[in-house]
């Protein structure tokens, strides 16, 4: 069993390698001065934002899980990103990419980093790319990526 810090940085470690794959960043690089991380007050979803995208994980949903793609050898249907440019979309991923011992942002509440804002209403969590209009709503119930 691990101890709770080894846990606590397992998961920090797991935040990296998913941000450098969607934000771009190189996980030695990577600081927490870069990327900010929260839940939601039902502790179900949690996100890390940063100027160069947002990744949301979902604990528990009742949504049907999407397809997994071949090429993917992982965990799929739980995350789902942002970055410049691009299209909202679900990624595959080996570990857990956040931290669900992060600060709670409340219903209502917002979080900008850069072109990125992730807002929490008590249907959903959306985060979108300010700039073009592509991001992601994650809910319990369903998921949208655009």
């Amino acid at each position: 069993m691990k101890s709770m810090k080894s846990q606590y940085f397992s998961t920090v470690a797991g935040a990296f390698v998913i941000a450098g794959a969607v934000f771009g960043v190189n996980a030695g690089t990577a600081n927490a001065a870069s990327l900010d991380q929260f839940v939601t007050p039902s502790g179900n979803i949690g996100c890390l934002i940063g100027p160069a995208g947002a990744v949301c994980q979902i604990r528990e949903h009742s949504y049907a899980m999407p397809q997994r793609p071949d090429s993917c050898h992982g965990n799929y249907g739980d995350v789902f990103a942002v970055q410049s440019g691009e299209a909202g979309r679900i990624t595959c991923h080996t570990d857990a990419p956040v931290d669900f011992h992060s600060r709670t942002v409340g219903y209502g509440g917002q979080v900008r980093e850069g072109n990125f804002v992730c807002t929490v209403s008590t249907q959903y969590v959306q985060c979108v790319d300010a700039t073009s209009g592509h991001g992601f709503q994650l809910a319990r119930e369903f998921y949208e990526v655009y």
